[in-house]
């Protein structure tokens, strides 16, 4: 790796058959900085949610790992705002990809969830999610390592014949339906 260069934190999870949510087993601490001894810290059920601004984590974490708080807080939840409190904390997701000095809310979380992981860490990175042949698969990066473009990518492998059913699933021929609208000088509106 060249000097200065950051190194590429990554971890991919796999589930059979299709999943509906993502989760893994990570690992909380109590916030330390580098070159510090690390705190004991405790492995908890986390959510992977790309719709929460900021990650957050349950009561229980916050009392298992005697987490101080760092003051008072209101999130945004469900269109309203939960007043709660902020601690710091390391998180060590799967494959000891670390995020140090992580902010996080204190709050409810259900279902066997201790720990939500949102956009203020999957956001500095690429977060994937495939459900190939059947199986989903969640794969993470850090930081970037390319922009990824799924249209551009597959952008030459399929091309539709004026005969072939439209892919839109219309039920008509692709020249009668989006095809249509590749004609040059034809401005007729599907």
């Amino acid at each position: 790796m060249p000097p200065g260069a950051q190194p590429h934190l990554a971890f991919t999870v796999k589930y059979q058959g299709r999943s509906s949510t993502l989760t893994s087993d990570v690992e909380i601490f109590p916030a330390f900085a580098n070159g510090q001894p690390p705190t004991r810290g405790r492995q908890y059920k986390a959510l992977y949610d790309t719709g929460a601004t900021h990650s957050s984590v349950s009561l229980k974490v916050v009392t298992e790992l005697n987490l101080a708080s760092m003051g008072a807080l209101n999130v945004g939840v469900g269109g309203g705002r939960l007043p709660t409190t902020s601690h710091l904390v390391n998180i060590m997701l799967p494959n000891k990809a670390m995020f140090g000095m992580a902010q996080v809310a204190k709050i409810d979380l259900h279902g066997g969830i201790d720990v939500l992981i949102g956009m203020d860490i999957l956001g500095v990175g690429d977060f994937t999610v495939t459900h190939y042949a059947g199986n989903t698969t969640f794969s993470y990066c850090c930081p970037s390592r390319r922009e990824i473009d799924f249209v551009t990518e597959t952008r030459n492998d399929y091309k539709v014949g004026r005969n072939d059913p439209c892919p839109c699933r219309s039920g008509k021929k692709y020249k009668k339906c989006h095809g249509a609208l590749s004609i040059p000088g034809n401005t007729r509106l599907v």
